[in-house]
C-alpha cells in the first residue's frame, strides 16, 4: 500500500479535476470532498479499480465562485478523514463508486451510485489506465 494519499480540499472543480487525474496518474487513492453552502460532497477513487471525479461529470469545466458556510467543510471533512482511516487501518465500506451528498439545509445525506466510465478521459481504457 502506497503511504501517498491525497485529501482534496481544492476550491475549483479545475482543481479538482488536476487532482484527480494527477492521483489516476500516480496511481495513489483520491480522497474527494467539495462544499457550496450548505451543500457538501464526498468520495473515495481508487485507480484502476473505481470510478473517479471526471467519470461523473463531463463536458467544459465552468467558471465557479465556491462561498463556503463553516459548518459544510467541517463535516466534509470529517467524512474524508474517517475514509482516509478506514483505508490505512483496511477496515469499514469505503465511499467508492458513491457519491454522499450532504444536505445542510435539510440535515439530509443521500448517496448515489457512480459508474466508472470506460471511455472516461481521466481513468478509462482509452487513456490506458484500465
Amino acid at each position: 500500500m502506497t503511504t501517498r494519499r491525497p485529501l482534496n480540499g481544492a476550491d475549483s472543480l479545475q482543481t479538482r479535476y488536476l487532482l484527480n487525474k494527477t492521483a489516476i496518474d500516480k496511481d495513489i487513492p483520491f480522497f474527494h470532498g467539495a462544499v457550496y453552502g450548505l451543500e457538501g460532497r464526498a468520495m473515495t477513487i481508487i485507480p484502476g479499480k473505481t470510478a473517479c471525479l471526471r467519470c461523473m461529470y463531463h463536458g467544459p469545466v465552468p467558471e465557479e465562485k465556491f462561498p463556503v458556510i463553516g459548518v459544510t467543510p467541517a463535516v466534509i471533512g470529517s467524512i474524508q478523514a474517517a475514509e482516509v482511516i478506514k483505508y490505512i487501518v483496511g477496515i469499514g465500506e469505503l465511499l467508492t463508486n458513491r457519491l454522499l451528498m450532504y444536505d445542510g439545509l435539510r440535515l439530509k445525506f443521500t448517496e448515489f451510485k457512480v459508474k466508472k466510465n470506460p471511455n472516461c478521459e481521466h481513468c478509462g481504457r482509452l487513456t490506458g489506465k484500465e
